[in-house]
């Protein structure tokens, strides 16, 4: 509030004196007291002395009449907002003074000397609540109320009277500074909104720019192409276009040539020695004639030669003196009136396989390849999807660091929420490969994700099985944290995914739920009993997401260990703190 304002001055009633005691300023009353606490005043005039000295009254009070203007802050007492979180600083100017003789008595029967505690607790209590009724950043709506309720004057039973109200209300420093903060967030969107314009100019003028780069650049490259279509064909003509593009590099040029002859003569020498080997097995079964041997020759290895940038031309070579052959003796060709006596078995001429022979073992049995779904619950909070991209992240870096565990495996991401859009593209994971990203949205509907999972399979397994793999039936890791928007109407989409008789490509489910998930509905996802599993009702979601990331990551990688060396057999085990679907109903 302010300083305290004292109105009154007591003194005792003068007996013995000769003349009347008047008032010490004039705008000070008198008021006389007896001893029981009766009170009177006359008009403000001190009594004649004749009164006083047989007056029942023992004290006499000053009291003064003069207006007092004051300013007071509801510090103590705040207006909180409708948000009940901010408050308004409060201010309020008033005047006040004793309301005539009549309020001189109240005001000294009050036994009061300061009135601003009258005042301050009438403000207050008049104020109180008023705040709730406005938002913070309308100051000037809560103030035009305030002003409202103390507009006329009010005269209390102390016989003070109030008047001349006038408040003023703003914000405190801590709402200050939330107000401001909403500000300048205002206009940084209204700039960003004025600046998008041309920002987006800028970007699609760049765009045309770089196209037009890109044209150009690929259109020299279609001509440098074509000038070089006859030269880069050979290791001549590469050769050649070297010391062209490099005219100070001649020795080096000459040195790529002398090379490239060493690798010719070495190459020539290996295939005409394996040609001999093969001919000798060959004439030794009785397959050819000694006198075809030099013509077979060249016909076998001449591709090589070739290949290997010369002409195919090989040196001569001897004739070898197979045991049992005969002189080439010239074809006899029968009469025409007769028909050719019959031979017996007619041999057959296999084409010998280019490079080394390997020597004959067992068969080597080839690895089958699994596809696998991981469907992640987009629509969880940050924290539990930074679990789950912190578990996709030791995935991809344990397949990347193991090769021949991705090299039998595909593996495919998709995000799910109101729709299911595709991570990473089934694929073998690599160092190369792209780290799936998760993408936090609204919604959530299960029969979205079986819809976009059936012929996206379908699809997959027979691309994988047109690249020769054996593939089998494929994975899906269904991890969910809440209820689907449709209720129960994603069972016909799960019945049309997984039902072999209408899907050939039909694949295992295996359900994960925490969170808000029902078991119910994670025991209808999982296609096995076995495969579905719910967290503890204790497990805080964060955790549970830990925990699946952890899962899926063991899982996979060890389902692509076991299929690395042959072994075929898929088994599970749920996560840390889950426990069946079935057995949580």
């Amino acid at each position: 509030m302010t300083e305290p304002v004292s109105l009154i001055v007591s003194t005792p009633v003068p007996r013995m004196a000769v003349g009347p005691t008047k008032a010490t300023e004039p705008h000070l009353a008198v008021v006389y007291a007896t001893a029981s606490g009766e009170v009177a005043c006359f008009e403000g005039r001190p009594m004649k002395p004749s009164q006083q000295m047989f007056s029942k009254y023992r004290t006499r009070y000053e009291v003064d009449m003069r207006p007092y203007q004051r300013s007071a802050v509801l510090g103590r007492n705040p207006l909180v907002s409708r948000d009940g979180v901010h408050a308004f600083e409060v201010t309020v100017d008033f005047a006040f003074r004793i309301d005539g003789w009549k309020g001189a008595e109240d005001f000294v029967r009050s036994g009061l000397r300061d009135p601003l505690p009258v005042v301050h607790g009438h403000l207050v209590s008049l104020f109180h609540g008023a705040g709730q009724r406005f938002a913070i950043e309308d100051s000037f709506g809560l103030q035009h109320h305030l002003n409202q309720l103390c507009a006329q004057p009010v005269v209390f039973q102390e016989g003070i009277k109030l008047y001349g109200c006038q408040v003023h209300v703003r914000p405190d420093a801590k709402s200050l500074t939330h107000l401001e903060s909403l500000i300048e967030a205002g206009r940084r969107e209204h700039l960003g909104a004025a600046e998008h314009i041309p920002n987006k100019g800028a970007v699609v003028r760049q765009a045309e720019i770089e196209a037009i780069q890109q044209r150009a650049q690929i259109e020299a490259t279609a001509r440098q192409a074509d000038a070089l279509a006859d030269t880069l064909t050979t290791s001549d003509g590469l050769i050649r276009h070297y010391l062209i593009t490099h005219p100070h590099d001649a020795a080096g040029a000459f040195e790529m040539r002398r090379q490239l002859e060493e690798a010719r003569a070495a190459t020539a020498e290996l295939q005409n020695q394996r040609a001999l080997g093969l001919f000798q097995v060959m004439a030794e079964k009785g397959l050819i004639q000694a006198g075809d041997l030099e013509q077979m020759r060249q016909q076998l290895t001449g591709t090589v030669g070739r290949a290997t940038g010369g002409d195919g031309a090989l040196p001569p070579l001897a004739t070898p003196q197979l045991t049992g052959a005969r002189p080439w003796d010239p074809p006899q060709l029968p009469p025409a009136d007769q028909t050719p006596a019959p031979t017996g078995r007619t041999p057959t001429l296999v084409s010998p396989t280019v490079g080394p022979s390997a020597p004959p073992g067992p068969l080597t049995r080839t690895a089958a390849t699994a596809l696998i779904y991981l469907v992640v619950d987009e629509s969880l909070d940050r924290a539990c999807l930074d679990e789950l991209q912190r578990g996709l992240d030791a995935l991809h870096s344990a397949l990347a660091d193991a090769p021949d565990v991705s090299r039998v495996l595909r593996l495919g991401v998709l995000g799910m929420a109101a729709t299911t859009e595709q991570r990473l593209t089934l694929a073998e994971v690599g160092p190369g490969t792209r780290t799936p990203l998760l993408v936090g949205r609204r919604g959530l509907s299960y029969g979205q994700a079986f819809r976009t999972l059936r012929p996206l399979i379908g699809q997959d397994v027979t691309v994988v099985k047109n690249d020769g793999a054996q593939v089998l039936r494929p994975l899906v890791y269904f991890l969910t944290g809440g209820a689907p928007d449709e209720g129960a109407a994603w069972r016909g989409d799960h019945h049309d995914l997984t039902d072999t008789d209408r899907n050939r490509a039909a694949p295992h489910l295996i359900a994960l739920g925490f969170g808000r998930a029902e078991a119910q509905a994670v025991r209808g996802v999982a296609t096995r009993p076995e495969f579905g599993f719910m967290a503890a009702p204790h497990q805080d979601a964060a955790s549970a997401a830990h925990s699946c990331a952890a899962f899926l990551r063991d899982s996979v990688v060890s389902y692509g260990q076991r299929l690395a060396t042959g072994e075929a057999n898929f088994s599970i085990n749920p996560p840390d703190g889950f426990r069946r679907a079935e057995d949580a109903l």
